[in-house]
């Protein structure tokens, strides 16, 4: 990224992470669709399986995600009054861990035994609850900034920084509304154990949060333009004097020696 060189280690670590997660889902993907559709093309039988690139593929998901989190959940720490920030913050933290507890418990389950109908059998103590972080985490996340950035912006007396206030949390609400439905549909997959629904929304799921993550990082330059835009001007009057006429008496005393300072300060 451009942008990046007032961003600390841990900013550019974590798009770093981004970018590696989402090459490792494509390239697992890309495995998975050329096993089911060329190498067993014509076998039905191999739709009773799952191979292994698809739980491969989750996990990769799953970082994507927790990154997403844990970047918003620092940004609510920060803007929380102190008292409060374990408060807000808890709940959140508590559900990224159910994701990651969940998620490495069901691809556990999906080594070991493959078969679409053991992952049916298992959903309710694996993809379940691994699902139902998702859309929960992602109301919190939405909510606790709104209300943050609302409260900041309603203690100025600016209105350029209320305009700024009002674009965030527009932002904050758009970014919801991409992510939450996917990851309810997600979740109603998971609860009808419908596997083959479950892979397709798992290709479109971390390319949704990576693409909002990195929008939202872009977005700051975006923002930094239109608020140096919006500034007034602010000119200095410039106040030039005119070369005083030399009298007769001074060109006198000049000729006689003495010393004279005229308006520009030159002896």
């Amino acid at each position: 990224m451009h942008h990046s060189e007032g961003d600390g280690w841990t900013m550019k670590l974590a798009v770093a992470a981004i970018w590696i997660f989402e090459s490792l889902h494509v390239s697992f993907v890309g495995h998975m669709l050329n096993y089911y559709l060329i190498v067993n093309y014509g076998v039905p039988s191999s739709l009773e399986y799952i191979v292994w690139s698809f739980p491969a593929s989750v996990l990769a998901n799953t970082f994507v995600l927790v990154i997403f989190q844990c970047f918003f959940t620092r940004k609510i720490y920060y803007l929380c009054r102190p008292r409060l920030r374990w408060w807000v913050i808890g709940p959140i933290i508590l559900l990224v861990l159910i994701r990651i507890g969940f998620g490495i418990e069901t691809l556990v389950l999906l080594f070991v035994n493959n078969a679409v109908s053991s992952a049916s059998s298992t959903r309710f103590y694996g993809s379940v609850p691994t699902a139902s972080a998702d859309p929960l985490a992602d109301v919190l996340i939405t909510a606790s900034l709104c209300v943050l950035l609302h409260e900041g912006g309603s203690r100025s007396v600016y209105p350029r920084t209320k305009r700024l206030v009002n674009t965030l949390i527009i932002y904050t609400v758009n970014r919801c509304l991409l992510t939450l439905p996917v990851v309810v549909a997600e979740l109603g997959v998971a609860v009808a154990g419908k596997a083959a629904w479950s892979m397709g929304l798992n290709f479109i799921i971390g390319k949704l949060y990576a693409n909002s993550l990195l929008a939202t990082l872009n977005t700051r330059q975006y923002l930094r333009s239109q608020e140096s835009s919006s500034r007034p001007r602010q000119t200095a009057d410039v106040i030039r004097f005119a070369k005083p006429h030399k009298s007769a008496s001074d060109e006198e005393s000049s000729g006689n020696g003495t010393s004279h300072v005229d308006a520009h300060g030159r002896i």
